[in-house]
């Protein structure tokens, strides 16, 4: 504002010429013309003088500041120590699965953990037949091992293992594979009253994908039958009729 006052006791202070007349002479009109030359560089000044910041910088244009603002959260968002933040992470999509392995809630459901089923008929069922096969149901493939009954369908107890032992003898049953996986029917037997063996099969085999089986136990109306995969994987207990089987489905 010191230089305002400074310019504006300059232009008042410097006298007209005086000519005839009281008039302004040719250099009085000559000083009118400077001044009213730099009256708008004058107001120029005080504009900019009044639009300064409290901090002394320039105010910054409103729509520049709100495009840079937006730029700047919308790229790499500032920390609270001013350095700029790294890019929040993406979230990965999760893969679909060809089946879902979870808690089991219920036989036929795709789970590792143990499936049982109790029964009480009045007589033990008779296993007469023992096969396995690959097969393939909506898209998702798996190797199944089928046990088939005579008089029904006994209860079972279904489960992975660290390895199957022989019932009376203790010694466990050598299966191929590194996982174990035992199925333990009950009010079943696998011979007749005379004690011959009820099997139309051969009591151990191996599937096309690498599973085998084989019979552990025939003792006191429980029937042992030990399973070996390559690895702990999903099953189900899938329980079919006409003729009267069980049908023990692992994943692929």
């Amino acid at each position: 504002m010191g230089t305002t006052v400074g310019l504006g006791a300059m232009f008042a202070g410097a006298p007209p010429e005086q000519g005839g007349g009281g008039s302004a002479g040719p250099r009085g009109w000559g000083r009118l013309a400077r001044a009213s030359l730099l009256a708008p560089a004058l107001a120029a000044l005080l504009v900019a003088c009044s639009g300064s910041g409290s901090d002394g910088g320039a105010a910054a244009s409103p729509s520049h500041s709100t495009a840079s603002t937006t730029s700047a959260s919308a790229t790499t968002p500032a920390a609270s120590d001013g350095t700029a933040a790294p890019p929040a992470p993406t979230a990965l999509g999760t893969p679909t699965a060809t089946a879902s392995v979870g808690p089991r809630v219920g036989a036929r459901s795709w789970s590792s953990q143990p499936a049982t089923a109790t029964r009480q008929p009045t007589r033990p069922v008779q296993l007469v037949s023992l096969r396995s096969a690959t097969n393939v149901e909506n898209g998702v493939r798996f190797q199944r091992l089928v046990l088939e009954f005579a008089g029904g369908v006994p209860g079972y107890r279904a489960q992975f293992v660290p390895q199957v032992i022989r019932p009376g003898s203790g010694a466990p049953l050598p299966l191929s594979g590194q996982a174990a996986f035992e199925l333990v029917l009950t009010s079943a037997a696998a011979h007749d009253d005379q004690g011959a063996s009820t099997l139309r099969t051969a009591p151990n085999g191996t599937g096309q994908s690498g599973l085998s089986y084989a019979l552990a136990g025939d003792f006191e109306g429980t029937v042992h039958i030990g399973v070996g995969l390559s690895r702990v994987a999903g099953f189900r207990v899938v329980e079919l009729t006409g003729p009267d089987r069980l049908a023990v489905d692992f994943l692929l």
